[in-house]
């Protein structure tokens, strides 16, 4: 797998910010998972004053506590852990989807994923989206250029699809309650609320869960 490291570096500087990094979480467990699942989210919930820093380590190293979710992280990832373990492990909603506070060793599962935003630097609470849009037509031959190496089996836009749509140019999704999906050349593409979306986590796992199973024939 490629190291986008000194593009993320060179973006960053265009906007005379500090970078920060994202991709693939452990490059280990990513390549030894049969399903390979890419987050796209709009930017990380940081000024970027501190410096900069890396997401994939964050979720590899910070984000699971012995209580469960790095304090702060929860509203975001959250609902990621509960779509992914589900994906990975083939599970329903009611089957022992632990929270997190209740068996933090489910945050692991993120491990086998990658994870980017459009914008690699940093944001805030609440997306400016005339920023992720400059951003966006800025790095979207970074962007492309990670989703090619990564080779995602699934690809998750979380509140993200609109920006990719023209670019993509996949056709009219099916939808599926409160996401839409589309399979094209053994990828799933799902367009999903962003996590922090103020969305039941039941309802937001069943609609991706129902769009995965019904594609894995295409996938």
């Amino acid at each position: 797998m490629k190291n986008f490291d000194n593009e993320i570096k060179k973006i960053a500087e265009n906007f005379k910010r500090e970078p920060i990094f994202d991709g693939i979480v452990s490059e280990k467990d990513y390549q030894n998972t049969d399903i390979k699942i890419l987050w796209i989210l709009k930017d990380p919930n940081s000024t970027g004053e501190d410096g900069s820093w890396d997401m994939r380590g964050h979720i590899k190293y910070n984000l699971k506590t012995k209580t469960g979710i790095l304090k702060g992280s929860s509203s975001t990832f959250k609902k990621i852990i509960y779509v992914t373990n589900g994906i990975l492990n083939n599970l329903s909603w009611n089957d022992e989807l632990f929270h997190p506070s209740y068996k933090p060793e489910v945050i692991d599962e993120l491990k086998k994923i990658a994870y980017i935003n459009i914008k690699k630097t940093g944001g805030g609470p609440v997306a400016n989206e005339n920023d992720i849009w400059e951003y966006y037509n800025y790095s979207k031959d970074l962007l492309f250029a990670q989703i090619k190496d990564f080779k995602p089996t699934i690809i998750i836009f979380g509140g993200t699809y609109k920006y990719f749509q023209e670019d993509l140019a996949l056709g009219t999704l099916e939808s599926f309650g409160s996401c839409s999906a589309i399979s094209k050349n053994n990828t799933l593409y799902i367009k999903a609320y962003h996590p922090m979306y103020t969305i039941k986590e039941e309802v937001y796992f069943n609609d991706i869960l129902k769009a995965v199973n019904q594609n894995k024939l295409k996938i």
